[in-house]
């Protein structure tokens, strides 16, 4: 079982290098060029985890009834607000810190740690006697018991989001990368299959649990993280895109406060973007949704003030990929 979640872990990591799963670089390109690419990577990605989760669900595992979430509240508005501003600063989302990292820019381990140390020191009981927290109910996937609504939603999100790739792409790889129609299905795919198997498999979850004192530091358990990370680097290394950057002292302190913010934010929602997008979106969770929303907004003002490249316009569906960038 434990091979299975590395080997899973892997390829997520891999994938995700080889697709660029930023949600800054998918924002900046619906600023700069009005395209929706990396957008619809993601639908593609959260829709391909629903089905898989579906299927899962289908042969004996619970991952709609096991993984719960919160309703809606300013908390959860506040932490994708907080996370989308961290965001910002950094320069990477979380996904995107930890391959930026993998890929050698060295100033993204303080984003890291600073995620950890915000965890660490807002951590559950911290932070409800600090900031006088309310407890949360928890609640039920929308979608637990119901494999059918299930996988007909998940279907949908993927027919939508292939057909829009499709139209835009068509197979066309980006430079040194995947097919966004492959790439995104993958990691899709994998992690909702990971969710049947380790629920905290989220990096940024992995890191709160950990800060929480809840998985005890051992080999065994960073190992999944180590394979998340190796398969980024190794993607790096294969598409010739790995270089080792040392960073400025501004880099560095962007980077920590960055990172400050995203621990913050991710402590009030709780969970991270990845968290918001692989388990927020495949499990219809309110909590994590109206955070992912306050976060793509937040990220989208403070990008949108600070943008450079004026807008350019958006051509009529080409399904040879002419005049497109090839990434997703």
């Amino acid at each position: 079982m434990t091979l299975i979640i590395i080997m899973l872990l892997f390829l997520i990591g891999y994938s995700s290098q080889r697709g660029g799963v930023c949600m800054v670089r998918a924002v900046r390109e619906v600023i700069e060029r009005r395209r929706f690419n990396r957008l619809a990577g993601f639908l593609l990605a959260a829709g391909s985890a629903m089905v898989a989760m579906a299927l899962a669900e289908a042969m004996g595992a619970r991952p709609f009834a096991t993984i719960l979430g919160a309703r809606p509240d300013g908390l959860a508005i506040a932490g994708g607000i907080l996370f989308g501003i961290g965001t910002r600063i950094s320069g990477h989302c979380a996904m995107g810190t930890l391959a930026a990292l993998a890929a050698g820019q060295l100033p993204r381990a303080a984003s890291v740690a600073a995620m950890f140390f915000a965890a660490v020191l807002l951590g559950p009981y911290m932070s409800r006697a600090a900031l006088m927290l309310p407890q949360r109910t928890p609640i039920l996937s929308p979608l637990s018991n119901n494999i059918v609504l299930a996988l007909t939603v998940g279907g949908i999100l993927v027919v939508i989001a292939a057909s829009y790739l499709y139209c835009r792409l068509a197979w066309r790889r980006p430079r040194g990368g995947w097919s966004p129609l492959v790439g995104m299905t993958l990691i899709g795919g994998a992690s909702g299959a990971l969710f049947a198997l380790d629920q905290q498999w989220v990096y940024t979850s992995r890191i709160a649990a950990f800060a929480y004192g809840n998985v005890a530091f051992t080999p065994s358990n960073i190992a999944g993280s180590v394979a998340l990370a190796a398969g980024m680097m190794i993607a790096a290394m294969v598409g010739g895109t790995f270089r080792l950057q040392l960073g400025s002292l501004v880099d560095w302190g962007a980077a920590s406060v960055g990172g400050l913010l995203m621990g913050l934010g991710a402590t009030l929602v709780p969970g991270g973007n990845d968290a918001m997008l692989f388990t927020g979106i495949p499990l219809l969770l309110p909590n994590l949704l109206i955070a992912y929303a306050a976060f793509f907004v937040t990220l989208y003002v403070g990008l949108g003030l600070t943008k450079k490249n004026p807008l350019r316009s958006e051509g009529h569906c080409q399904t040879n990929g002419a005049g497109d960038s090839g990434h997703p």
